[in-house]
C-alpha cells in the first residue's frame, strides 16, 4: 500500500487524481490511498485555483513539510497523517498564460514563464516551477523525490475526457473552448442529458465531478494512453511500491 498526500488546485481535481491513478495503479497491482492535503474537501473547500498550491508550499517549508508528513526528524514526531510515501503536486498548465500567475512566479522564485506550445515542454515549464516553490535545493535527494509533480496538460477536465472517450486522440492538445466543451458534453452524456456547446466554462460542481469520475475510473488505461503526462506521472507513483 502506497500512501500519496494530494496538493492540488481544487476538490474537482482531488476527485479525479484519486480516481484515475488509484484505478491505474491498482491494475498494476498496486494499492493505493490518497489524502486530500491542499484542499480538504469538506464543505467549506474553496474553489480551486493554482494560488492555493504555491500558497500552501510557502507557508509549509521544506523542514516542518518532511517531518508533519514524512515522519522525518530524530523521533518522526509531530506527524498529521501516519507517515505518508510521497506528496503529488498538481497544477494545470492553462496557468501559464495566466499574467498574475506570471507575475507570482517572477516575484517569488525570479523565473519569467516561458511560452511553451506543445504539451511536453508545457509540462516542463509546470515542473520547473514547482521544484523551485517546494524549495528542492533545500531538501536532501530521498525527500525531494518525495515530490511528485502533476502536470495535468492543458486541465484534469483533459483526464476525465480521455477517460470517458473511447477513440484514441491526444487529449493534451486540448485547450479552451474545445477542451470545455469536449469534457461538459462527456458529462452531460454520462448524466443521460443531451450536450448542447458551447459551454460557458466547465462544470466545478463536486457532486457531479465525483459521479463522474467514479463512474469511468475503470477506464484509466485510456487516460494512461493518451495523456502522455498523466502517464509518467502515474510511472513515478509506481517506483514506490
Amino acid at each position: 500500500m502506497i500512501r500519496v498526500g494530494v496538493v492540488c488546485e481544487g476538490p474537482t481535481d482531488f476527485l479525479a487524481i484519486e480516481a484515475f491513478f488509484n484505478n491505474a495503479l491498482e491494475a498494476a497491482g498496486v494499492a493505493s490511498q490518497f489524502l486530500p492535503i491542499q484542499p480538504r474537501m469538506d464543505n467549506t473547500s474553496p474553489e480551486g485555483g493554482w494560488g492555493n498550491v504555491l500558497l500552501w508550499l510557502k507557508k509549509n517549508p521544506p523542514a516542518s513539510r518532511i517531518v508533519k508528513y514524512f515522519g522525518g526528524g530524530l523521533f518522526g514526531g509531530g506527524l498529521e497523517y501516519e507517515a505518508l510515501d510521497c506528496l503529488l503536486v498538481q497544477l494545470d498548465t492553462d496557468v501559464l498564460e495566466n499574467g498574475s500567475f506570471q507575475r507570482y512566479v517572477c516575484r517569488e522564485y525570479g523565473l519569467v514563464v516561458s511560452p511553451a506550445t506543445a504539451p511536453d515542454a508545457r509540462a516542463n515549464e509546470i515542473v520547473r516551477i514547482l521544484r523551485l516553490a517546494w524549495r528542492e535545493t533545500e531538501m536532501n535527494q530521498v525527500d525531494a523525490n518525495r515530490h511528485v509533480p502533476a502536470p495535468a496538460v492543458e486541465a484534469t477536465e483533459a483526464w476525465c475526457l480521455a477517460a470517458f472517450t473511447a477513440q484514441a486522440q491526444n487529449f493534451e492538445l486540448l485547450s479552451g473552448q474545445d477542451l470545455i466543451d469536449g469534457f461538459m458534453s462527456a458529462l452531460e452524456t454520462t448524466e443521460g442529458r443531451h450536450p448542447n456547446p458551447p459551454y460557458a466554462e466547465a462544470d466545478k460542481s463536486i457532486k457531479r465531478r465525483k459521479r463522474f469520475c467514479q463512474t469511468h475510473r475503470n477506464s484509466s488505461a485510456r487516460v494512461a494512453d493518451n495523456c502522455e503526462q498523466f502517464a509518467m506521472t502515474l510511472e513515478y507513483l509506481r517506483s514506490f511500491a
